[in-house]
């Protein structure tokens, strides 16, 4: 299917995916909740922070926020931020507040990345990093109770800081960044077979004709392995090391680069990288209906890094137009990595249902019928979900990002 960009654009489309229905398969936590913890006081400039090894070695049970600094956990309390807009006190000016838009969200929490109209790109990055290593740490605890919404949660936040660096790639690149990145993808391994078991055991819960008992009781085992090894993950030395050098890295800030590539101000950095990635993404989403499982997969990581990119970045466009319009196309968004999402998952369990008995013991066991059981029973679920995907996509091509 061939789409045409607002503005008369011809384009494509292209895809990634968040969770779907994760709301409804985990308990409270949701898909993309993102409660935590935060601490300091908040009287603390926006993007300066205590560095943490002023109070010795990292520890888990700290956390980290934005506004304060790293303090005890215990001392932390959740918090919503609320976006404040004020009218400078000059005659004539009542109108400001109202035509300022501020994009309206449910459960609004401490994690959400407010930056200042004027904010450099270096800044802003300091202060997008800051909050996900916080988000990281704040997990920690859950995770080591074998807690699914925590390792799905921890999860996100990694793969939001991933996703920071490849952003900001041009200002931050070097031999850190890169070291950092594989020590972030060594954590995203340890995590991700207990979130994909664990979906695969609800599924098989929910479907009761599908595999052999002995299945079911190995995808079980195999479960409670794959919590024990990220539980064993996030109290290991390792772990703490990856916190610790992540903050160290971000408040050193001797990885920023002088490139013309880099605007200084970081609204300015924000468009650029806002319109170049949907471009891109709109002409990957031609013929999405066609995709093989492999070819969606990657669509729905470059819709999902644009998704982050337009968290990290919506506080800076507040325009009557601007906000309006990126809210809107965020919400197609959303719309098209939930749908991805669910195939996603999908394929998942059926790759789990099918691989061999020799394979790592994160595997379960292979069922002659698993697999085929599982298509046929996301067989309906599957073409709506597609049909929802090319839907999203398509108002993707027709909602323009920016007007103002």
């Amino acid at each position: 299917m061939v789409l045409r960009r607002a503005g008369g654009r011809r384009a494509d489309r292209h895809g990634d995916r968040l969770r779907r229905g994760e709301a409804d398969r985990l308990s409270a936590g949701g898909s993309e909740a993102r409660v935590t913890p935060t601490c300091g006081a908040p009287a603390r400039r926006f993007f300066t922070a205590a560095p943490h090894r002023q109070r010795g070695p990292f520890r888990p049970e700290s956390c980290y926020s934005v506004v304060g600094g790293w303090t005890p956990l215990r001392d932390a309390m959740p918090r919503v931020s609320k976006k404040v807009v004020t009218a400078p006190r000059v005659a004539g000016r009542k109108a400001v507040v109202k035509r300022a838009f501020t994009p309206a969200r449910k459960g609004a929490s401490s994690d959400e990345i407010i930056l200042a109209s004027h904010s450099s790109t270096t800044d802003a990055f300091k202060a997008v990093a800051r909050t996900l290593v916080g988000l990281m740490a704040a997990q920690q605890p859950p995770v080591s109770d074998r807690d699914p919404v925590g390792v799905h949660q921890m999860r996100i936040a990694l793969r939001r800081m991933r996703a920071a660096i490849a952003i900001f790639a041009d200002l931050v690149h070097g031999p850190e960044a890169e070291r950092l990145k594989t020590e972030m993808k060594w954590l995203t391994g340890r995590l991700g077979p207990a979130r994909d078991l664990h979906l695969m055991d609800l599924k098989l819960r929910d479907i009761s004709d599908v595999g052999s008992a002995a299945f079911r009781k190995r995808v079980a085992a195999d479960r409670t392995s794959a919590f024990d090894t990220a539980s064993r993950t996030v109290v290991s030395k390792r772990f703490d090391k990856l916190l610790d050098d992540l903050q160290s890295w971000i408040d050193a800030g001797n990885w920023a680069q002088a490139s013309k590539d880099v605007p200084e101000s970081a609204k300015k950095f924000a468009r650029h990288v806002l319109s170049h990635r949907a471009d891109r993404l709109i002409r990957k989403l031609d013929r999405l209906d066609q995709l093989d499982d492999e070819q969606r997969h990657r669509v729905r990581i470059a819709a999902k890094k644009l998704y982050y990119a337009t968290g990290f970045f919506e506080s800076l466009f507040t325009g009557p137009h601007s906000g309006k319009r990126l809210a809107r196309f965020r919400k197609h968004l959303k719309k098209l990595l939930d749908a991805l999402g669910a195939l996603n998952d999908a394929a998942v369990q059926r790759e789990l249902a099918s691989r061999p008995a020799n394979q790592p013991r994160r595997t379960p066991t292979a069922d002659a019928t698993a697999a085929p059981d599982l298509a046929a029973a996301d067989d309906e679920a599957a073409r709506k979900q597609m049909k929802a995907a090319v839907k999203a996509a398509t108002k993707l091509a027709d909602s323009p990002l920016f007007a103002d």
